[in-house]
């Protein structure tokens, strides 16, 4: 719609991503988090926006120890609870808003007028979102405010066939696109949520909320060299930097000759992957805390080292596959139930428009429904991001008030060739992120396929959640073929192919590619949750 009035990509990603507050409200809203990757045509630059959300001053690490448990979605869990204590201070609706002002053509107002029309009408529930609210409805349950919103009268879960409306986040979203987002981080909104976090035990406050719109500003992405393109991504606290050396990694092997999904290929992936998520784990925090060393992890002398132990892991289990034989397969293998899939809350999308403008945003709650908090009676729930950092202290993403959260959401990609980009791709799916894009990116890349075939290809990625790296185990999917999936697990590789063919749990990449012959732009949406490519 936004497009069709003559919007620009900017104008069109914002409307969509505000719109997440009614359509898919347990995976993003406006008290959510995220990142941008912003190519501006009439610039001829990439930039990336941060609002990925920050500890609040007053956090007491001591208050949560008491606090009921509930294993977050994503299976990770720093403080393993819900609740008023566990949200960041939001960044989501900071990021649209300077998005929209620096790089857009539409007013709050213009680009709002769906979010609010869903938010008051209703949106009619999918099988998808059925599941969802199955998954999660422990997480809103003990809060009533949320209860009243996101549960039936009789307490039951959405089902489909219904229709969800959230009448009070449609009052305050028509203040925000009339008044401006001061309203939400210093006005009458942000005092009565700030009020309601005090009541209950909470830790934003009105100072907080205020600071926000300061600390959302544009940065510098880090970029590489991959075959012929340059590619961008987005600076720490994102976790982007993991994608970055996997791709330099695997640049110094010829894909093509090994084939696409094959024993050849898998290993050599897998490795670079794990390799490299030992390095994020490590190293990356809020370069405002912590030193980061961005150059040195991407330096050439440290990826052909990381190369050569990529080779060297792989030989070595090659050799236990000669031990062995194939037919013997020693190796136990596990197949144990995998992270529940219906707990998953982020959400990506790309756009380009006709003026050659090109912007991801990645954005989440943290988990279904986040915190599953509703802040007094303004709709807005609230994110549970703080549960994405450690209690550990010492660490590189250990929790500190007023440290940035590190985030594997800020994990997305562009391409470029020739000053322009001709890929660009993000993916929801927690520190699967990571693994998932640059996979679609290779498929595209060195592999040929178009978008929608580069997305839909099966894929793998390690469990490798906070607390859990060096990872032990691999969800892959079981479309890629058994003779493969007996070869890998003769190497050693324990997998769980428990989620069959398709799992939600190895992503759900949105991509845009440019074909600068044709002037072609090609989208890809991945079935494996809801999604959709719509060009016009």
């Amino acid at each position: 719609k936004i497009l069709i009035k003559g919007g620009n990509a900017i104008d069109a990603i914002v409307a969509t991503a505000a719109s997440l507050n009614a359509v898919e409200p347990y995976m993003s809203g406006t008290a959510g988090v995220g990142y941008m990757l912003l190519y501006s045509a009439k610039d001829k630059k990439v930039r990336s926006l941060v609002f990925g959300g920050w500890v609040p001053k007053n956090f007491d690490a001591k208050a949560i120890k008491t606090d009921a448990k509930l294993a977050d979605g994503a299976g990770h869990g720093g403080m393993e609870t819900i609740g008023p204590r566990t949200p960041a201070v939001p960044g989501n609706l900071a990021g649209w808003n300077r998005a929209l002002k620096d790089y857009g053509t539409m007013s709050l107002s213009q680009v709002f007028e769906s979010t609010i029309e869903y938010l008051e009408n209703g949106v009619p529930i999918t099988e998808f979102d059925q599941a969802m609210w199955e998954g999660t409805v422990e997480r809103v349950a003990p809060h009533a405010e949320s209860a009243s919103i996101f549960l039936k009268p009789d307490k039951s879960t959405y089902k489909i066939g219904d229709f969800f409306t959230n009448k009070p986040l449609a009052k305050t979203m028509r203040r925000i696109a009339k008044e401006g987002i001061d309203v939400f981080y210093k006005g009458e909104i942000a005092q009565e949520m700030a009020a309601a976090f005090q009541r209950d035990g909470g830790f934003i406050t009105v100072e907080d909320l205020a600071s926000v719109p300061d600390k959302v500003q544009w940065v510098d992405p880090i970029s590489i060299k991959y075959r012929d393109y340059t590619v961008y991504n987005n600076p720490p606290p994102g976790m982007g930097i993991q994608q970055m050396q996997v791709l330099k990694i695997m640049e110094g092997f010829d894909l093509q000759k090994m084939g696409h999904n094959s024993t050849a290929y898998l290993p050599h992936l897998m490795e670079a992957i794990y390799l490299s998520r030992i390095d994020s784990d490590k190293y990356v925090g809020d370069p405002k805390f912590v030193n980061v060393p961005v150059k040195m992890l991407l330096s050439d002398s440290y990826i052909a080292s990381q190369r050569a132990k990529v080779v060297a892991r792989v030989k070595e289990r090659m050799a236990n596959v000669r031990k062995q034989s194939l037919l013997e397969n020693a190796t136990p293998v596990m197949e144990d139930v995998a992270q529940d899939k219906f707990k998953y809350a982020t959400t990506s999308l790309s756009a380009m428009d006709q003026w050659g403008n090109a912007v991801v945003i990645i954005q989440t709650h943290g988990g279904g429904f986040g915190s599953g908090y509703v802040a007094g009676k303004t709709g807005v729930v609230f994110n549970n991001a703080l549960d994405w950092m450690s209690l550990t202290p010492g660490k590189a993403n250990s929790i500190e008030p007023g440290k940035g959260v590190t985030w594997c959401i800020g994990g997305m990609m562009q391409f470029h060739k020739n000053g322009k980009p001709e890929l660009i791709v993000g993916s929801p799916g927690s520190f699967g992120i990571l693994q998932s894009v640059p996979q679609v990116a290779m498929n595209v890349v060195d592999f040929g396929m178009n978008i929608q075939d580069a997305i839909s290809a099966p894929r793998f990625r390690w469990k490798d959640e906070l607390g859990s790296v060096p990872a032990k185990e691999l969800i892959i999917e079981t479309r890629i073929p058994e003779k493969t999936l007996q070869e890998l697990k003769s190497m050693g590789y324990v997998l769980d192919t428990s989620l069959g063919e398709w799992s939600m749990t190895v992503g759900g990449a949105q991509g845009v590619t440019y074909d600068p012959k044709s002037g072609w732009l090609m989208g890809g949406a991945d079935p494996r949750r809801n999604g959709y490519s719509i060009g016009w």
